[in-house]
């Protein structure tokens, strides 16, 4: 059971004023980065755990939250958000939430509109989004903007729309980093295939647009962008899929990087399998269970991953701090890190996603 610590102690133990340590647990006021480490380190140590629901609003008012994100799947990369969101709902079971998820199909952007649809017609107090389709993403924030409901995105930010918070990592550096990994790891005049998942009506996602430009900054700042050819793989169909990449190995023999810029880098690396084709290098994103076979296997070389579990939980706690206290600053953005992932090192992010 957690240790009730008085904020005076924790103060002191940190090496800081007993005001900081507040503007720490309420989120307010600003604080160096220094003291937020050394606050946050004491916090984990003595295993502290704030009740910021100590408020009576929070005993009077059930707070009803629309969770609208892709299909989840067991081992896929937005089951690893839904596990941290229902984390957080654990944690702060002293508030009254009732959580809704509303899924999609992230690949199917009617399948979107229906369940950004549902989520109006719920009329819920705040909303988290995990965003594909830009457009649609603009339509419901422009609908709850007008109702002066919070909502806060997960995975990445759609522009033109005010969230309240952006749990998120850098796409862009990520895409400029799977370019440099793959440059680093083929000879120096190959070529290298970025793949892109067909969506309906051939869109593609925002955080693929956003890699897709960092790989594309790479190229051309080394000198290689006449190197960088684009295709694309079909969600669902492993023949058709596998005909493009044997397609793309047939007219570019000299074809020995590919980048996958989701998490379904396990598909290609399947047929580089069965073609026999581990001479070809493959960077992909997320440590999925498909994905760590292929690293396992050695058919992928590396995985950049964003730290999902963490985004959905921070999600659910910015949100319950902002409906009880309203002090959150609008467009706060959380940027993750990027973990690169290679075989070697994977052992250690198993025991973290696996505990």
């Amino acid at each position: 059971m957690a240790k009730q610590v008085k904020i005076k102690e924790i103060a002191k133990m940190a090496g800081v004023s007993a005001g900081t340590v507040d503007r720490v647990l309420h989120k307010r006021g600003k604080v160096s980065q220094a003291s937020l480490e050394a606050v946050e380190r004491v916090l984990d140590e003595v295993g502290y755990r704030y009740n910021i629901h100590t408020s009576a609003i929070s005993f009077r008012k059930t707070f009803n939250i629309a969770i609208t994100i892709p299909n989840v799947n067991d081992g896929e990369y937005w089951n690893y958000i839904k596990r941290g969101i229902n984390h957080a709902i654990e944690e702060y079971f002293d508030v009254n939430l009732k959580c809704d998820f509303h899924y999609y199909d992230q690949f199917d952007s009617k399948s979107c509109v229906e369940a950004y649809d549902n989520v109006l017609k719920a009329e819920p107090d705040a909303v988290i989004i995990g965003p594909t389709f830009i457009e649609e993403t603009q339509r419901l924030c422009n609908e709850l903007d007008s109702k002066n409901i919070p909502y806060i995105y997960v995975d990445s930010a759609i522009e033109d729309t005010d969230p309240t918070a952006i749990f998120t990592t850098d796409h862009h550096a990520c895409g400029m980093l799977a370019a440099k990994l793959l440059h680093m790891s083929i000879p120096q005049e190959s070529t290298v295939a970025i793949l892109l998942a067909e969506r309906t009506g051939n869109r593609t996602s925002n955080n693929s647009i956003s890699r897709k430009a960092g790989v594309q900054a790479y190229m051309e700042a080394v000198g290689l962008d006449d190197r960088l050819i684009y295709s694309s793989y079909v969600v669902g169909s492993h023949e058709q899929t596998k005909k493009r990449i044997e397609s793309l190995l047939d007219e570019h023999h000299d074809l020995k990087g590919i980048s996958v810029l989701n998490s379904r880098g396990h598909v290609v690396a399947g047929i580089l399998q069965e073609l026999g084709r581990q001479d070809v290098k493959l960077i992909s994103f997320d440590l999925t269970e498909g994905n760590i076979k292929g690293l396992e296997e050695g058919y992928i070389t590396a995985l950049l991953c964003q730290r999902p579990e963490l985004q959905g939980f921070h999600a659910i706690k910015t949100l319950i701090s902002h409906l009880l206290y309203k002090n959150i600053d609008r467009q706060t953005r959380y940027i993750m890190p990027i973990d690169v992932i290679f075989k070697e090192n994977l052992p250690f992010y198993k025991e973290i996603i696996n505990p």
